[in-house]
């Protein structure tokens, strides 16, 4: 096999679908009657659940959250209203979209997220996101989260590819850290512009 990159593996959050994560907690706290200082408990309970991970399910997972918020004075709130919090900011970055449709004409696409079932959900309905990717590694289905090296391998072994015909690209510099100690070519996404500089330096032919 040809050392050239063949196989370009994408972060989710914040490199093509975009959100405010502060906003979406002050959601909460609006819901509940807390401020946010009273909600950082709160969230690093439900943090360590590991919904990530898919330790725990969609439905369990409001349920520990009534449990906190039922402690705090707030009456429960519906799995509907959950929903419609936790996924209230998200919203697609069309120009990585469309620069995601070019490349798939020459090379294979993953998504390696870490994500929970909700939000790939809401995502994925609403986006249509799984258009752009041959494989999906979702860190609630496999039961690891980056930057454990676990999960980049299991883009190796799904692909058949060694690491050096990978390209990572994600937002967090933990994250391409790991990538690279695995052996990918990386990305530390900091905007469309440079990226496709960046690749174009590595060969990726971006149009």
């Amino acid at each position: 096999m040809s050392d050239d990159i063949q196989l370009i593996v994408f972060d989710m959050g914040h490199v093509f679908i975009d959100f405010e994560w502060e906003a979406v907690c002050q959601g909460f706290c609006d819901r509940a009657g807390i401020s946010q200082e009273q909600f950082k408990p709160i969230l690093q309970h439900i943090g360590s659940l590991g919904y990530e991970h898919g330790h725990i399910d969609t439905v369990n997972f409001v349920a520990a959250i009534n449990q906190q918020m039922v402690a705090h004075g707030s009456a429960p709130i519906t799995e509907a209203e959950f929903h419609t919090l936790w996924n209230a900011t998200f919203r697609e970055n069309l120009a990585m979209a469309e620069l995601m449709q070019a490349l798939k004409k020459r090379y294979k696409l993953y998504l390696l997220s870490n994500t929970n079932e909700a939000h790939w959900q809401f995502i994925d309905t609403t986006y249509q996101v799984n258009r752009h990717f041959e494989e999906l590694i979702l860190s609630y289905e496999v039961g690891h989260v980056k930057p454990k090296h676990d999960i980049y391998h299991e883009v190796l072994k799904r692909s058949g590819m060694r690491a050096e015909q990978c390209v990572f690209i994600d937002d967090l510099p933990p994250n391409v850290a790991a990538a690279a100690e695995v052996g990918m070519n990386v990305v530390h996404f900091q905007g469309i512009e440079d990226l496709v500089v960046r690749l174009q330096a590595m060969g990726v032919t971006v149009n």
